[in-house]
């Protein structure tokens, strides 16, 4: 299904979304998720560079409650990455809308294999601009995430500003594909095998 906006077409994914790529599986974030939703977003060490959610299972169903409507009008979207059917990490894509997203809320499980981990954000990409259509990922990264910092140059991201907290930063489909190819060599990762 495709929604348009100002004269821009982009896709929506269906609530039954789910795919298979690099040796791991995503779909769609479900009120049954709300455990280990909160296992990683409630944790201060993991979220110092995002924000913290309040460990609160009521809460966070209500807000996945929320999210399913904006994800059915297509304005947002909450992953959660599983390897063997168990679930090790999650991010989203959201503020949809003209061509244009921010991507953002990634999260792996510590102790994550480097490449299950760096296969999250390749994967959230070839949804965004492969499956969705979306032209552009404006994001911004904490000035204290260096490693995120340095990954997001190294995928061919590109330092459009900054703030007093954040680095901004903008990815487009060419420069995903551009920096995917130099990222699964580097990795050795295969695109649709086993890790």
């Amino acid at each position: 299904m495709a929604i348009e906006t100002n004269n821009i077409v982009m896709n929506k994914l269906p609530n039954d979304f789910q795919m298979n790529k690099y040796g791991i599986e995503v779909r769609l974030v479900d009120e049954k998720d709300t455990p280990f939703i909160l296992s990683l977003r409630a944790d201060k060490w993991l979220t110092r560079f995002i924000h913290q959610t309040d460990n609160d299972e009521q809460k966070q169903r209500e807000w996945i409650r929320n999210y399913k409507e904006r994800e059915k009008e297509g304005k947002e979207y909450y992953f959660i990455y599983s390897k063997n059917g168990i679930p090790f990490g999650l991010n989203r894509i959201y503020d949809i809308h003209d061509g244009s997203c921010t991507s953002g809320s990634w999260l792996c499980v510590p102790g994550t294999p480097v490449n299950h981990s760096i296969s999250t954000a390749l994967l959230n990409r070839d949804i965004m601009f492969g499956i969705l259509g979306i032209k552009e990922d404006n994001f911004d990264v904490r000035k204290g995430n260096k490693k995120v910092q340095k990954f997001h140059l190294m995928t061919g991201s590109v330092q459009t500003g900054e703030t007093e907290l954040d680095i901004l930063y903008r990815a487009t489909p060419d420069t995903h594909e551009k920096g995917k190819r130099k990222i699964l060599k580097l990795l050795n990762i295969e695109e649709y095998g086993n890790q």
